[in-house]
């Protein structure tokens, strides 16, 4: 019962505000409330930074999906081995996961700015002088895409690494000794163990990327113009620098509905992909 209450105060309580707010022009500065209805979900519609934002939170999200899977996939395969420094090196390869995303925004921040790190590096062997990995739109998309990729490959890993783990010895002696090694083996053997390991990252990468915000903040702040402007980030300006509570409620109710019914249908499709395999 104490659980559910919690429950309730903690999740249920601000969707609910959310979705009340979402119906009044609101501004907290004057403490004024004023009931229009529908009228911010219709302003939303010819709103053309929410469909950019939205434009941007989808491109990163497949980025995210395809990257830290297939990685993390390989990843877990080169460390499902007994030798002692294969343990250390799947307790290393964890480490970024648990790190605060803030802290790895600022970590990124320092590496990819126009005297960091990584310019430092490609301009000693002459390969590139000066980019600029987070004030040009170009490159900006890229280095957020590196920053959350990175924290994601080691959640990935780690999932799988545990399916791999699961593998009875018998079917890993039988596959031998049928002469299946490699692609085949990964294919008819491993695939299917790792099946809902899929699922469980899948759903996972969808939620994180959905309401990114910490590590958009910390690597360009939605720069340069706002072509890294995650919805999240939309959110809160429009909140809390522009005053306009009850048109940022009805944001937050859309981007709820659209990573819901996404991470639901993710998690219909694969679950049954499970039972098929």
């Amino acid at each position: 019962m104490p659980g559910l209450i919690l429950f309730g105060i903690l999740i249920m309580l601000p969707i609910a505000l959310t979705l009340i707010y979402s119906f009044f022009k609101i501004s907290f500065l004057t403490n004024d409330f004023h009931f229009i209805g529908t009228k911010n979900f219709y302003k939303l519609l010819h709103k053309k930074d929410f469909y950019n934002s939205l434009q941007i939170v989808l491109l990163l999200t497949f980025i995210a999906v395809i990257a830290s899977n297939v990685i993390g996939i390989i990843f877990a395969k080169l460390l499902n081995h007994k030798n002692k420094i294969f343990i250390i090196l799947r307790v290393l390869i964890f480490t970024p996961f648990i790190l605060s995303p803030i802290v790895v925004g600022y970590t990124f921040s320092s590496i990819l700015t126009d005297n960091g790190i990584l310019n430092q590096f490609l301009n000693y062997f002459s390969i590139e002088h000066n980019i600029s990995w987070l004030g040009d739109p170009k490159y900006a998309l890229i280095s957020i895409s590196i920053a959350l990729c990175w924290q994601l490959i080691a959640f990935c890993t780690v999932i799988y690494l545990a399916c791999l783990k699961n593998i009875p010895t018998e079917l890993e002696d039988a596959v031998k000794i049928d002469g299946a090694s490699g692609l085949k083996k990964f294919i008819y053997l491993d695939w299917p163990f790792l099946a809902p390991a899929l699922t469980i990252n899948t759903v996972v990468i969808l939620i994180s990327s959905f309401k990114l915000y910490d590590r958009v903040l910390a690597l360009t702040g939605g720069g340069p113009g706002r072509s890294t402007e995650t919805i999240s980030m939309l959110i809160i300006r429009t909140a809390f620098n522009e005053n306009r509570v009850g048109f940022a409620s009805s944001m937050s109710l859309i981007l709820l509905i659209i990573s819901g019914v996404t991470t639901f249908a993710a998690l219909i499709y694969l679950g049954r992909r499970e039972i098929s395999i």
